[in-house]
Formats: C-alpha cells, structure tokens, sequence
C-alpha cells in the first residue's frame, strides 16, 4: 500500500484533531469533578434517611470508608493524565479517550458512592 505525503498529511491532521476534541472532553470532565461531587452531597444530604443517620447514627450505610476518596482520587489522576499528558508519550492514539473513558466511570463511581452513603 503506497501512502503519498498528502495522504499521510491528511492522517495525521485527522489525528492531531481528535486529539484535541477528547482533550477538550477531558477537561470539561475534570472541570465537573466537584461540582458533581458537591451536587452529590447536597442530594443526599436532603434526605429524611440523610436526617436519622446524621441526628440519631441510624439507618446509615454501610460503604467503605476510604472509598469515596479513594474513587474521588482515581478520577482526579486519570481527568489529569487524559488533559495533561503529551500525545507523544501514549502508547497508542487511542489511549486518551480510554483514559477519558475510565475518568469518568470513576467519576460517576464517586457520585453513586456518595449518593447510597446515607
């Protein structure tokens, strides 16, 4: 197969574009960590179950305690490598959006932990 310089110009601009269009996502999601996390919380906390647990220590959860952290800091490191790591440096083109893919299922892992912690 014979790739002239135009084409391969063409590939690589292709590229270079959707680079930038996932890390544009990327960083539209680590911008939306804390408020998502934030509105988690207020949710939560404006339950009647949210009231029992915190007034009288019943009916709370029973989730993990470093958890919500832990998911809290997964998300932080991958939104960080996905917007900060140069393209050059990943192993394979599509390693950005795998990283923005795994951002945010760790992002919504914190929400959901949060929203069934009381």
């Amino acid at each position: 197969m014979d790739i002239t310089p135009v084409t391969a110009d063409r590939h690589r601009a292709d590229l270079d574009r959707s680079d930038r269009n996932v890390r544009s996502a990327s960083w539209f999601g680590l911008v939306a960590l804390v408020p998502v996390c934030v509105g988690s919380l207020l949710v939560t906390l404006s339950s009647t179950r949210a009231s029992g647990c915190v007034t009288y220590g019943v009916r709370c959860s029973d989730v993990p305690l470093g958890s919500i952290p832990g998911c809290f800091l997964a998300a932080l490191l991958l939104g960080v490598a996905a917007v900060a790591r140069p393209r050059k440096l990943l192993p394979f083109p599509s390693a950005r959006g795998r990283l923005l893919g795994l951002h945010i299922t760790a992002q919504l892992m914190t929400a959901l932990l949060i929203l069934s912690y009381i």
